[in-house]
């Protein structure tokens, strides 16, 4: 399932954070791992191979190592931050997701913290004025980010579906049923053009990881930078000789 390049055979992710889009409304979640892995320069490490997983190979979707291709499931690293993004590119056949997600866990049982990235349906928000952004997330990971978790304005969820979330709460569970500190973070939003909604939610999870991520318009922090690939995100220009 877990191929490395470099000839390892696995993962130490001993004091790691790990983010983990899921396959939700917008691919809201999967473009923001796509403006970390950008913006952070992130290097690739490897693949992951599951029969959930459609498998695809294409042009690699980031300037900075422009030799790489694209593949279904890839992490991302940066060893010096103890940073590990994965980043899906292909819908799941569902009927082999629980045991995707179990293998998952396996590989990140060491890690200090997981962050479940997703997106919910706008029209889902009940409290109007409230926060565009909702979480969850089990005591260990209360435990790890007690301080940040008390500044931020973000609402802990309480229900028992994500509407749009996709995998989220599913991989969640099963996380937690293992102890490993996670959260899941998801924003309210709608279908359509979501890059700005993708550069509000990493903006959101920089304030919780400032330590790691310095992500911010400050000239000493590090800057978004938009993906290479977003320049098609939509496809072509329509051509003007048909009007």
């Amino acid at each position: 399932m877990l191929q490395l390049k470099e000839g390892k055979k696995s993962l130490d992710l001993n004091g790691y954070t790990v983010i983990v889009p899921s396959i939700c409304v917008g691919n809201a979640a999967q473009l923001a791992c796509d403006l970390l892995i950008s913006s952070k320069q992130l290097k690739k490490i490897g693949n992951i191979h599951h029969p959930t997983l459609i498998p695809i190979c294409g042009p690699y979707a980031y300037e900075h190592q422009p030799e790489e291709k694209a593949a279904a499931c890839e992490l991302y690293e940066n060893a010096e931050d103890k940073l590990l993004v994965l980043q899906f590119r292909a819908p799941f056949i569902s009927k082999h997701i629980k045991d995707f997600h179990q293998k998952l866990a396996q590989i990140l049982k060491g890690a200090q913290s997981v962050i479940i990235l997703s997106g919910n349906f706008g029209y889902e928000k009940r409290i109007i004025d409230g926060s565009s952004y909702e979480y969850k997330a089990n005591e260990q990971f209360k435990d790890l980010y007690m301080e940040p978790l008390s500044v931020v304005k973000w609402r802990e969820f309480s229900g028992e579906t994500i509407f749009g979330g996709g995998n989220a709460l599913q991989l969640y569970r099963v996380l937690e049923s293992l102890n490993i500190p996670v959260m899941v973070l998801f924003r309210y939003l709608l279908d359509g053009d979501n890059s700005i909604d993708a550069t509000l939610i990493v903006a959101e999870l920089n304030e919780l990881c400032k330590g790691f991520l310095k992500l911010s318009e400050g000239s000493q922090d590090v800057k978004l930078v938009v993906p290479s690939s977003w320049k098609l995100l939509f496809g072509n220009d329509f051509p003007e000789l048909i009007f």
